[in-house]
């Protein structure tokens, strides 16, 4: 009976972990601590391994990737060089330009003040600049690109001195006070997305803190997450570079810096890998912010309800397998640079692809989590990687 039933229990930890990889996490001192499960399994590890193999090597994909789940990493891999000249090969802690994917750091900077009573969701530009000539404009039609405000990276282009100089956003916000550039629509008509909206949001972070807007993110988001790696344009204009990778455009052509990249809050923060699975899981904790506040930017309230995609405070959203999936995340493109965050709060995972060339292969979002999360359904989302926003 006795061998009977250590067959059996033999037998069933062989399936069990056929359908769930794990492996114990030691604590600090080396020792044994906790045993730590994925809810993924062998077979999706081989599947996006072909799959990113097949893209680097047939479509030159020059970057990394990484799935994790509460604060561990299932997969990752990394490919490619961070500087082609001198062949330094790209690792989890090289560093890349995030793009729009700062508009998360923006978002959780602005729920952090809101937290702490310092502003509401539903003050009005005025507050702030009581000569900006927009009207009826709050905070939470900014996060949800519902301003209507049209797009600095055009209008910004007609200022004499543009290309001589380093713009920041006080400069945008000069501009749109002096000029009064066009809007496109009227506040709340419709959502219609905006970088301009994001780079006024860092410019409120900024008066609201006393603070520039890169010591905030450093002081509140940075430091108690333990994302050594991160920074912002800012410092690298103040000669700080940790591991930074080169961005290039076709052919391995660099990409330059412009007189935009002083403008944060759009885009602008650089982080590794492993500090966006820190960013990431981290806000798991209460650590920076309340749950309960972060799940404001989590609510569909962008677009119209019957949209199959949405938008919340920084993040785009959608639901996968007969809408019991989930899908929070973000893709940006800047300088050559390519990013990809993805958050499903099911079951705590974190998906991540970072690419410093532009050209070669694009990552579609939706095949990833068709790897990780599959079902024979319609897809309700297409959004891709190479989308530029």
């Amino acid at each position: 009976m006795i061998i009977w039933w250590a067959v059996a229990c033999a037998v069933a930890f062989c399936c069990f972990s056929n359908s769930l990889n794990f492996y114990i996490k030691a604590d600090k001192n080396n020792k044994p601590d906790t045993i730590i499960y994925f809810s993924f399994t062998q077979k999706q590890k081989i599947e996006l391994n072909n799959y990113f193999n097949n893209k680097h090597s047939k479509q030159g994909f020059n970057g990394v990737v990484l799935v994790g789940q509460k604060d561990s990493v299932f997969y990752s891999k990394s490919y490619g060089f961070s500087d082609y000249e001198k062949h330094d090969s790209l690792t989890l802690n090289s560093t890349f330009q995030l793009a729009s994917v700062s508009k998360q750091f923006t978002a959780v900077a602005i729920l952090q003040l809101y937290q702490k009573g310092l502003l509401k969701l539903t003050d009005s530009i005025q507050k702030y600049y009581p000569d900006f000539p927009y009207k009826g404009i709050t905070i939470h039609q900014l996060l949800t690109h519902r301003s209507g405000l049209p797009n600095y990276l055009y209008f910004m282009q007609h200022i004499p001195t543009t290309y001589d100089t380093i713009l920041y956003n006080q400069d945008i916000v000069n501009e749109m006070i002096i000029k009064k550039p066009k809007a496109y629509y009227r506040p709340n008509r419709r959502y219609h997305y905006s970088n301009t909206g994001y780079a006024l949001l860092a410019a409120i972070v900024e008066k609201v803190s006393g603070q520039t807007f890169n010591e905030y993110i450093h002081k509140n988001i940075f430091t108690p997450l333990n994302m050594d790696a991160s920074f912002t344009y800012s410092d690298l204009l103040l000669g700080v570079k940790t591991n930074t990778t080169t961005g290039y455009l076709y052919r391995w052509r660099k990409s330059e810096d412009n007189y935009l990249d002083g403008v944060l809050g759009d885009k602008g923060v650089f982080c590794s890998a492993n500090d966006l699975l820190k960013w990431d899981q981290g806000l798991y904790t209460n650590k920076i912010i309340n749950r309960d506040t972060l799940e404001l930017a989590f609510r569909p309230v962008g677009k119209p309800k019957f949209f199959k995609s949405n938008y919340g405070y920084g993040w785009r959203m959608y639901h996968w397998r007969n809408d019991s999936v989930k899908v929070l995340f973000h893709s940006g493109w800047w300088h050559g640079y390519k990013s990809l965050l993805m958050r499903i709060q099911r079951d705590s995972a974190t998906i991540i692809v970072l690419k410093n060339r532009s050209t070669g292969a694009s990552i579609n979002s939706k095949k990833l989590i068709k790897i990780l999360y599959p079902i024979k359904t319609n897809i309700v989302d297409s959004t891709n990687m190479a989308i530029t926003d």
